[in-house]
């Protein structure tokens, strides 16, 4: 099956779900109890995060990272979602535009192996995402996305979290699946010809489109008090597939893909602190 074929099919069993589910099958995550009717919640979160310099690195950079959401509940975010804006979001479904920043690959940051291997830089992506929550403890995700410069590769990431609230704490964790077409899978994973000869530690090799990485993400987040809460997360990726058989993992890098970090965040009801100010809508 090809990535686009198998992504299209991800993409409408998480979305079908919707129209097939009872009112008893699919609840959205609970509210607090002061939230009201017309609120609109919005979190802002900014923190560090140490990754792999770029995919098939063993080496590590610290990065800032940053969270976007917005909905009719306090929203629950995984720290590995993509920079969104749900155009729809009932509580239960939320789908929109959503970008992420790829890591450039570089000799930098403990990487000098890669010698005579090709340099890419940092990538922008864009796409859209849709998400459904099929109880009030189980969220579904998918995102698409295209490079629109650096390995200018299509990528899509899909996410399944479990999720569990006790007082001020939420926990969550899931499997987490990565796909790359030829574009990307090549850009990361391919040796040309002339690329082994000036390295001498790796041999040619033509990677394609497919598994990019399976793992797992899990996050504590703790509420300080009703706008203030504090993330702490972990997760791991191996790599799979063409990305996996690559001499770039196996003689320059390595396989397994540690990320860990944390996020503070702030939330607030964005209609009362327009009233606030006096603007209403």
């Amino acid at each position: 099956m090809s990535l686009c074929k198998f992504l299209g099919s991800a993409i409408i069993v998480l979305l079908a779900g919707v129209g097939n589910a009872s009112a008893a099958d699919v609840a959205p995550p609970k509210p607090a109890a002061q939230e009201s009717a017309d609120s609109i919640y919005v979190t802002l979160g900014i923190g560090p995060e140490m990754m792999p310099s770029f995919p098939g690195s063993k080496g590590f950079r610290a990065v800032p990272t940053a969270h976007f959401g917005w909905g009719k509940t306090d929203p629950f975010y995984a720290p590995d979602d993509g920079f969104d804006v749900a155009l729809f979001n009932n509580g239960t479904v939320a789908f929109g535009p959503v970008a992420r920043v790829r890591e450039q690959r570089s000799l930098g940051n403990g990487n000098a192996n890669f010698y005579g291997i090709h340099d890419i830089g940092w990538t922008f992506e864009i796409g859209g995402f849709g998400e459904l929550w099929l109880a009030d403890f189980l969220r579904t995700r998918a995102e698409v996305r295209q490079g629109v410069n650096g390995h200018n590769g299509l990528v899509a990431d899909v996410m399944i979290d479990y999720v569990y609230r006790s007082g001020p704490w939420t926990a969550s964790i899931g499997p987490r699946l990565a796909f790359g077409n030829n574009t990307f899978m090549r850009a990361f994973f391919s040796v040309t010809p002339w690329e082994a000869q000036l390295n001498g530690r790796v041999y040619p090799y033509q990677a394609n489109g497919g598994l990019a990485s399976l793992g797992t993400m899990l996050s504590v987040k703790y509420q300080f008090t009703p706008t203030w809460s504090f993330n702490l997360f972990g997760g791991y990726n191996r790599l799979m597939g063409s990305a996996a058989d690559s001499p770039i993992p196996n003689r320059l890098g390595s396989s397994n893909q540690w990320t860990t970090g944390g996020i503070i965040a702030y939330t607030f009801d964005l209609k009362q602190a327009a009233h606030s100010i006096g603007f209403d809508f």
